[in-house]
Parts: structure tokens; C-alpha cells; sequence
């Protein structure tokens, strides 16, 4: 921004230039806020992908970020990751072959015979490599779910040595199938720019927010305003409201 301004000056027409706001403002409209839903939803300590009909829900204080491949997860006694896709083979072949990936050439990874169990209904395969690291022994494990004939989704989780699976167990145990329609009221948050109208407040608007928590406090930081501005009727604001999915 510094370097922007600076750049600005050097033209000397810094502040002459037109403020079109009403055109930005519409090219906003709709624009997708958040998670898109086809790359699945956080909403709190969940996540949800109505296109693979996936649930599941990390422990309290955990945080998740979505990324185009994978789930990660960080907290104060591990990481984690979800992901998977295609495959043709036994649960056992894939949570060895992943291990192996993990540890590279590098690492020395004592890992026992994978365990078969059920998950809500869903096969699972689950085991605990441990290995020595500069910072001390940590335990690396694989949890393993049979979504369907050719395809298996995984959590991978890095603990301190001896923890094993246990912080992460309501996570792991949490997974299942969504219904049709729980996926079909997954929306995606988009922008809606709203025009003032009489008796309108602050309060008012930020409780249309499409948020669970800090309402008011997205509101204000999303137009720039305080908690005692007053709206003028006419003047346009932005809302983050639930939106229809594209196409």
C-alpha cells in the first residue's frame, strides 16, 4: 500500500481520480464469500461437502483451513490432515503406501499392522508409526475410510510420542454421510450491496449476516463503519447473505 500511494504521488494526480463506488459496489454483487461449496464448507469446528456427502467435526479448539486438495488442521496437541480420492486396493496397501510417502527416505517409521474397525457404518482401517525428529519423538497416524469400491478418503495425524490417535478420536469417530438434503441446504455466502432504507440501523442489518457468531463485528468491518454510525436512507452497504450455488 505504501509502495501504491508513493507510485500515486509520482503522477501528480493523487486524489483527482474519479470515485465510481456505485460501479465497484455492483460488480460486487453476488461476488462468493468463504468456502466455495464445491471445494466443501467450514461453519465453526465442521466441515461439509455436499458433493461428497463428507461430515466430520474437529475438537474444540482446532482450527481447519481449506485448501483445493485437503483439509488441514492445527492444534495445541497435533496437526492433521484430510484428504483422498480414487483408489483400487485393500485399506491395509493404502494406509502402508501413504506412510511410506510421508517418510520419505529420511525418516525411520516403526509402523504396526494396520487395524480394521467401523465408522457410522463406514469401513475403516486405522494404525501409529512412530519416529525420532530433531524435536523429539512423534507419533504419525493414519485413519483410513472405505467411502466407496474405488475410493478412500484418509485423516493423517502428527502427535507427540506416546499420544498415538487420542487428541484426535471425537475427530476420526465423527465422520459420516450427509443426506441429500442436508447436502442441498449447503449454500455458499455471497455478496448482497442493499440500499438504506428509512429506520434501518446497524443492528439491524448485521442480524441478516449469513454468520453464526460476530455478526455485528463483520458487518461493521466489511463497510467501514462503527457501532454507533448512523445510516442514511439511500446510502448502500454490504451484506454477506446465503446465495444459490453455480452451475
Amino acid at each position: 500500500m505504501q509502495r501504491a500511494l508513493a507510485e500515486a504521488r509520482q503522477t501528480g494526480r493523487l486524489g483527482s481520480g474519479l470515485r465510481n463506488r456505485d460501479q465497484f459496489l455492483s460488480q460486487l454483487e453476488g461476488v462468493y464469500v468463504d468456502d466455495d461449496p464445491a471445494q466443501g464448507v467450514i461453519e465453526g469446528r465442521t466441515f461439509t461437502h455436499p458433493d461428497l456427502r463428507i461430515f466430520f467435526a474437529v475438537p474444540q479448539g482446532y482450527l481447519m483451513q481449506n485448501g483445493t486438495t485437503a483439509v488441514s488442521i492445527s492444534g495445541t496437541a497435533g496437526k492433521a490432515q484430510f484428504s483422498g480420492g480414487r483408489y483400487n486396493g485393500s485399506l491395509e496397501n493404502y494406509i502402508t503406501q501413504l506412510l511410506r510417502e510421508l517418510a520419505g527416505n529420511e525418516v525411520q517409521l516403526s509402523v504396526p499392522q494396520p487395524q480394521r474397525t467401523m465408522i457410522n457404518g463406514i469401513p475403516a482401517a486405522y494404525t501409529t508409526g512412530r519416529a525420532a525428529t530433531s524435536s523429539g519423538t512423534v507419533d504419525v497416524s493414519v485413519f483410513a475410510y472405505q467411502w466407496s469400491p474405488n475410493t478412500v478418503y484418509h485423516f493423517v495425524m502428527i502427535t507427540r510420542g506416546g499420544q498415538g490417535v487420542g487428541p484426535f478420536v471425537p475427530m476420526v469417530e465423527s465422520i459420516r454421510r450427509i443426506t441429500p438434503n442436508e447436502a442441498a441446504a449447503i449454500r455458499p455466502r455471497i455478496i448482497d450491496v442493499h440500499t438504506v432504507a428509512p429506520g434501518e440501523t446497524v443492528q439491524a442489518l448485521a442480524s441478516r449476516m449469513a454468520y453464526r457468531t460476530f455478526q455485528l463485528d463483520r458487518f461493521l468491518a466489511l463497510n467501514n463503519l462503527a457501532v454507533n454510525s448512523r445510516l442514511v436512507p439511500g446510502q448502500k452497504v454490504k451484506l454477506v447473505v446465503y446465495g444459490s450455488r453455480r452451475a
